[in-house]
Parts: C-alpha cells; sequence; structure tokens
C-alpha cells in the first residue's frame, strides 16, 4: 500500500446531551461537575452512564467497578469539554443548529450499532460532532486567504489533497501515466489500474473521517519518504513523475485543485484551528468536579483518579 492508512475511530463518551450542557443557576447540591455557569448533576450522569453501559455492553454486563470509574471520567472529562466548546461557539456568534445535527445524526447512523444506541448516547455523540464541526466553520481562515495558501503547496497550506496510482513495475506506472498524460481522467485510470485500496476511489488518499483532505503533518508520519519528495515536488493541479517506494512499487500522485477540494480545506484547516483553541479554552477553563468521581487535571484536560 502506498499509505498506512490512518484509522478510522469516533471518541467514545465525548459529550452529553443538550439538555445537559444547558446553562444553570440552581443551587442544586447533587452536582457531579460544574463549568462556569453550567452544570451536570448526579442523576444525569447517572442516566448517561447507564445508556453508555447498555448500549456498548448490555444492561445484564453492567457492574461496579474499575470499568465503571473509567466510563464516568470518561464522560465527566468530555463533558467539560463540550461546555467549553459550546462557549468558544457562542464567543464566536455562532450555534449549533438543527441542520447541524440533522446532518452529524445522519453521518453516524452510518456507523456500526450507533442507530440502535441508546438515544442518550445517541445525543451525546450527536452534538459532540456538530459543535466540534460548527466551531471549525467559525474559526476557517478566510477562503481567498486558503486557497492562497494551498496554491503554494502543502508545507506552506499545512494539507494534502492528492490522488494517487500505485502499480507494481515501472512498465505498468508508465502505461497509467501515459494514459493520464493522454486525457484520460486521472481517477478513471487508477480505478482500472492500481492496486492501492484507494484505486476504488479514483485515488483519492483521504482522512478517516472521510475528508478528501489530510494534514500534511499525518502525511509525513503515515507516509514513505519518496511519496513527501513527490508531493513537495508537485505543483498543484499536476502529476508527478513516476517515483518508486522501495519494496511496495511504482506511483504517481495528483496534486487536486482547490475548486475541486475547497471545502475540504476549508473544514480540515477549521478543524486544526479549533482543536488548538479547545484545547487552550479547556486547560484554562473554571472547572469543578466532585471528588467522589476523581479530580480535574488541566494540563491534560482530563478528569483523573485521585491519588
Amino acid at each position: 500500500m502506498i499509505t498506512r492508512r490512518l484509522p478510522f475511530f469516533v471518541a467514545t463518551a465525548t459529550i452529553v446531551v443538550a439538555s445537559l450542557v444547558a446553562s444553570s443557576c440552581s443551587s442544586v447540591s447533587d452536582d457531579a461537575a460544574r463549568v462556569g455557569d453550567r452544570s451536570l448533576s448526579s442523576d444525569e450522569l447517572n442516566d448517561l452512564i447507564i445508556g453508555y453501559e447498555k448500549s456498548t455492553k448490555g444492561l445484564e454486563a453492567i457492574v461496579e467497578g474499575p470499568q465503571e470509574a473509567d466510563t464516568v471520567r470518561n464522560l465527566l472529562s468530555t463533558w467539560v469539554t463540550t461546555s467549553v466548546l459550546l462557549d468558544l461557539i457562542a464567543e464566536a456568534d455562532g450555534e449549533v443548529t438543527e441542520e447541524a445535527l440533522a446532518d452529524t445524526e445522519s453521518m453516524l447512523n452510518e456507523q456500526p450499532g450507533f442507530a440502535d444506541a441508546d438515544q442518550k448516547v445517541r445525543e451525546l455523540f450527536i452534538l459532540n460532532t456538530a459543535a466540534t464541526a460548527t466551531l471549525a466553520r467559525l474559526l476557517a481562515p478566510a477562503t481567498s486567504d486558503l486557497a492562497a495558501a494551498y496554491e503554494q503547496g502543502p508545507t506552506v497550506s499545512g494539507v494534502v489533497c492528492v490522488r494517487a496510482i500505485l502499480s507494481g513495475t515501472k512498465e505498468s506506472i508508465d502505461v497509467a501515466a501515459f494514459r493520464v498524460a493522454s486525457g484520460e481522467p486521472f481517477a478513471d485510470v487508477a480505478a482500472e489500474l492500481s492496486i492501492d485500496p484507494s484505486g476504488a476511489d479514483g485515488g483519492v488518499l483521504g482522512g478517516p473521517d472521510g475528508s478528501q483532505c489530510i494534514e500534511f503533518a499525518s502525511v509525513m508520519e503515515t507516509v514513505a519518504d519518496e511519496f513527501v519528495v513527490a508531493l513537495e515536488n508537485t505543483a498543484i493541479g499536476q502529476v508527478s513523475t513516476a517515483f518508486e517506494i522501495p519494496n511496495v512499487g511504482w506511483a504517481i500522485l495528483l496534486q487536486r485543485d482547490f475548486e475541486e477540494v475547497g471545502d475540504d480545506v476549508i473544514a480540515l484547516a477549521g478543524s486544526q484551528l479549533a482543536a488548538s483553541a479547545t484545547i487552550d479554552a479547556v486547560r484554562t477553563a473554571k472547572v469543578w468536579v466532585d471528588a467522589e468521581y476523581g479530580r480535574w487535571d488541566p494540563s491534560t484536560s482530563a478528569v483523573i483518579a485521585l491519588g
């Protein structure tokens, strides 16, 4: 394969439902956690724990012990993160719209088991993903600025949007290169000739979340050095010369035009800025956690066990 594909994952227990992160001025003393004016009661936390355990193991498998404690801390950690996320969105004069929630639900329903999960767990994942995407859109640089950076290549933009064809021999990659040079669409040739699994998608080397683009830093960690060199030496919209990846095969790649992948470039750039902003905000947020569940550790942005 040309690249070691990044593992597909969905973060577990990442946020709480909207009703649980709504601002509260209540003086109720059974809070499990608080972030500013937001609070999560112990009863609400217990409902989430039960729903999560039912969805992942079945009700009969729910037992008290270290595993449950880990689940509680994960839930609390991500509740804090989500509360901060929603505050950042509000500060940017944005909101998580019903459309964003509906689109996110449709996307997550494609994941095995999600559609059958407990409703509170479903809402938990839906709001987390939608809030993250919303903040990314709000923080993304102007399209014109991104387009200008993208045209200067991945070392400047930090983004890679590429199609590739992998063949077993120099002769076969030369055939592919000739057909592309003769006017055949790169994607069609990749689908027919590439021996890499990406050939089924027209040679697109995209991200684990279905994006058509990948962070350049991640690419550098997951592909052969020869591939990185080809990226750096091939202009946007152009096809590289054939190059050999030792013990893998021969390849050519196409740096895709911004007009074709602009939405994905914007989303990825926004995600990078949103992740950084969220980390900074989470670490400086005023957080309180009931000692029954652990303590808040700003350095790791997580609830950890006492001691």
